[in-house]
């Protein structure tokens, strides 16, 4: 049976989280130091904050979340505007994901590309 595009795009989240954990784990310890899981807790969604969590768990929601809310604090300097905008596009498609909705064949390509840029920019092997 043919994987859909559903799946593909799940999949490509899956290879998101795995690659955003380090590098925002590492960026975060870098700005905050032995402080930076009680600060990033307010990352997560309303009712679901990470509390004392280590980014490593964290899903790829709270991640994206992370990256968007922490950006001028800590994301800005070793990221550029175009990988802001990946945030922010990979942020509504995760949720587009959540929601099961459709996925074209040209939004699931923008999908894999999106996802492969970002990891790309944040040296992620996946």
């Amino acid at each position: 049976m043919a994987i859909t595009n559903q799946q593909r795009v799940g999949k490509a989240l899956e290879y998101l989280k795995e690659g955003l954990h380090p590098f925002v784990g590492r960026e975060l310890a870098r700005v905050y130091g032995d402080s930076a899981t009680t600060i990033a807790s307010r990352f997560g969604a309303d009712g679901e904050r990470p509390q004392d969590q280590n980014p490593q768990d964290w899903d790829t929601a709270t991640l994206l979340r992370a990256l968007g809310e922490g950006w001028e604090e800590v994301f800005h300097q070793v990221l550029g505007r175009a990988e802001r905008s990946l945030v922010g596009e990979l942020a509504d498609l995760r949720d587009r994901w959540a929601r099961q909705e459709n996925f074209s064949g040209d939004d699931t390509y923008r999908a894999l590309d999106s996802t492969h840029r970002l990891l790309t920019a944040v040296s992620a092997p996946q």
